[in-house]
């Protein structure tokens, strides 16, 4: 089977049902990957976009952002590189309300065993099991 990569905007089209032609085939694309008649690669950046749009842009709140997305990492026609790594960023992006583009790279930390991050983000000091270091 073809796999194909997927980008944020499709999802958006999904999720928002904003556009009267798109979305309808956002939808059926994601109801054949739903059922494993089709196979899409879901790359991190995309997950990101769709996080960061659906954020700052619709002010969706983090706990339905991360159910929303986790939900579609579970799909049978998904396919994703480090799965683990998107569902721990996604925990900490809800729990601990920081960015996603933070909990991410606290995630691949913490799965690699890295503790000290250079950065003046204090998004990092919020972390259990890092410690942020000014440069």
């Amino acid at each position: 089977m073809k796999v194909r990569t997927i980008d944020a905007n499709v999802i958006l089209r999904f999720l928002l049902d904003d556009h009267p032609e798109q979305s309808p085939r956002c939808r059926e694309l994601l109801r054949r990957v739903q059922d494993g008649e089709e196979t899409i690669f879901l790359p991190e950046v995309v997950v990101s976009d769709t996080v960061w749009t659906l954020q700052r842009f619709y002010r969706w709140p983090p706990d339905r952002i991360r159910r929303f997305v986790g939900t579609l990492l579970d799909l049978d026609g998904v396919r994703v590189n480090r799965k683990a790594t998107l569902l721990e960023a996604l925990h900490l992006f809800a729990t601990l309300r920081i960015d996603f583009s933070d909990a991410l790279i606290a995630a691949e930390m913490l799965r690699s065993g890295r503790e000290e991050i250079y950065s003046y983000d204090r998004d990092f000091d919020r972390v259990p099991g890092l410690r942020r270091v000014d440069p």
